[in-house]
């Protein structure tokens, strides 16, 4: 079960991720004249990590119900473990991606490779939501308990001084290493949680009102939002694969080009 309009949200944080890319990667391999630090380029990034870490707790929760439709005559069971299997698979796959992205950030960065990035952050927080998926109490309690812990990391770090480096890095309560990209589980987990919330309201909404208005057919129909609704359904490939296009662009082919425009 697919939504559009999740979709499309997920392929304008695609945009928005790709464009802050094409500053923040040249820079980090060495090329100062892309400047990344400005105030809109640091908004659109954050808009598209919020979109697409939302956007793991939506189509977590769809998912679920998805499985619950099919099996719905069956027993809980089945349904429970039909789920867990597809998510397990889904974890699996971002697993071997979020090392791939390790592996080749070192070879590109050396110690300051990703070393808990998005798709590690995405790979380790669904699996420990997935199981409780269906049950709002929980997910509330994680959203609340997520919150407090990130109140208490931003007015008061001295409380987890002694939390072990490697598990203060994932869990983001503090760093002692550095990384082009980093997404402990604070502040992070909390948007699983609301995209777990949304993804209820939204599965209850289009299962009462599901048909769509002249308006939105229109809208959907449109080439340009087809287009990014094409990058929502393939954004995991699109990341993957715009960080080898911008590599081999920035580090073999742009030298050559600002050496023969200096010329």
């Amino acid at each position: 079960m697919r939504y559009e309009s999740i979709d499309i949200f997920k392929g304008i944080a695609v945009i928005l991720m790709i464009i802050f890319h094409i500053f923040y990667f040249p820079n980090q391999y060495g090329f100062k004249e892309f400047n990344f630090d400005t105030p809109f380029l640091k908004c659109i990034a954050k808009i598209a990590q919020i979109i697409f870490i939302t956007g793991v707790g939506v189509n977590m929760y769809i998912s679920y119900k998805s499985e619950e439709e099919k099996f719905k005559d069956e027993k809980n069971k089945k349904k429970k473990s039909q789920f867990n299997l597809k998510q397990l698979k889904r974890i699996g796959k971002l697993g071997i991606l979020a090392v791939f992205i390790s592996i080749f950030s070192y070879k590109i960065f050396g110690n300051m490779f990703v070393k808990f990035g998005i798709l590690h952050f995405m790979a380790f927080s669904s699996l420990l939501v997935m199981f409780f998926v269906d049950n709002q109490k929980i997910i509330i309690s994680i959203l609340i308990l997520g919150i407090i812990l990130k109140l208490l990391v931003d007015y008061n770090k001295n409380l987890f001084i002694n939390v072990p480096p490697k598990i203060a890095f994932i869990s983001g309560f503090y760093s002692k290493y550095g990384a082009v990209d980093h997404f402990p589980l604070i502040p992070w987990i909390i948007y699983i949680c609301i995209g777990i919330l949304i993804g209820k309201f939204l599965s209850n909404k289009f299962k009462k009102d599901h048909k769509d208005t002249e308006v939105t057919k229109k809208i959907k129909g449109n080439i340009i939002v087809k287009k990014v609704e094409w990058c929502g359904k393939y954004s995991l490939e699109i990341y993957i694969i715009h960080w080898i296009l911008l590599y081999l662009f920035f580090v073999h082919i742009y030298p050559k080009i600002k050496t023969n425009t200096i010329l």
